[in-house]
């Protein structure tokens, strides 16, 4: 082992402590895009444009719906039949269930994220709860703590748990009964020990790095500039209602001939 306080294991503890805070750090900033950031891009998204986007889906499957009757009606005719509306009718719902439930589906998502949009905590309590989740993260994350025992392992699944539901009390009864037993010194370790140690964490922060970066590339989170930008939001707004009323000219077109074809 190395004496307490030479230069090679001074040296070795500070770099110790900077890759903890450094994982800390990258498992809080995927943490939060995967579980906090993510659902509040997406519920901004589906306010800002989900909307325009699920009336337009709902005038497209109106004109197929309607194009498919007059369809299926000019087929029976052109083979000497009586169309048989019902029949017909329950053919398209059958042709077109996929979307319903997309509608639906759409519905349901717009309605969850104006729920959340309306329920977010305050900020100050949200950092008071970020803060308190970093110091458990450090006393119990399985990376940063090797040999742990499984009584550790499972209060951090409850750690993860109440901080997933907001739970900032729950959090502090745990913060309180950890500092009532003996927390494990990595720094009293072996030189060897340690520098393995800081090399498992130094392949750690590069693959939570990636991972990160991996995800900043996809939806929701390539959408954040143009959630930014409220003049190519209206621009984008201003496209879909243009082919919404398009579609609904079409509609209103197909309808007549709907009516013609049906003697309805």
């Amino acid at each position: 082992m190395l004496p307490a306080q030479t230069p090679e294991n001074i040296e070795l503890n500070r770099e110790l402590e900077l890759l903890h805070a450094g994982f800390v750090e990258c498992f809080m900033e995927h943490k939060q895009l995967v579980e906090d950031v993510a659902p509040i891009l997406t519920a901004l998204y589906l306010e800002k444009l989900g909307r325009y986007q699920l009336m337009q889906l709902e005038r497209q499957t109106e004109l197929s719906r309607i194009k498919m009757k007059i369809a299926m009606i000019h087929a029976a005719l052109n083979r000497n039949e009586q169309p048989n509306m019902a029949a017909i009718d329950k053919e398209i719902n059958e042709r077109l269930e996929t979307y319903y439930r997309e509608i639906a589906q759409r519905s349901s998502d717009l309605d969850r994220a104006n729920g959340l949009l309306n329920s977010l905590l305050p900020e100050e309590e949200v950092k008071k709860l970020r803060e308190v989740f970093i110091v458990l993260c450090k006393r119990l994350h399985p990376d940063l703590n090797p040999g742990q025992s499984p009584e550790d392992a499972d209060l951090f699944v409850k750690v993860k748990a109440a901080y997933d539901l907001q739970q900032l009390s729950e959090l502090q009864r745990i913060l309180l009964y950890l500092d009532t037993e003996k927390s494990s010194d990595f720094l009293s370790n072996s030189g060897d020990t340690k520098r393995e140690r800081i090399e498992h964490l130094r392949k750690s922060i590069d693959a939570m790095q990636e991972k990160i970066k991996q995800l900043r590339a996809t939806f929701p989170f390539d959408m954040e500039p143009l959630l930014k930008d409220e003049e190519a939001l209206a621009q984008r707004r201003e496209e879909i209602e243009a082919m919404i009323s398009a579609l609904e000219e079409e509609i209103a077109k197909q309808t007549e001939i709907l009516k013609l074809v049906s003697n309805e």
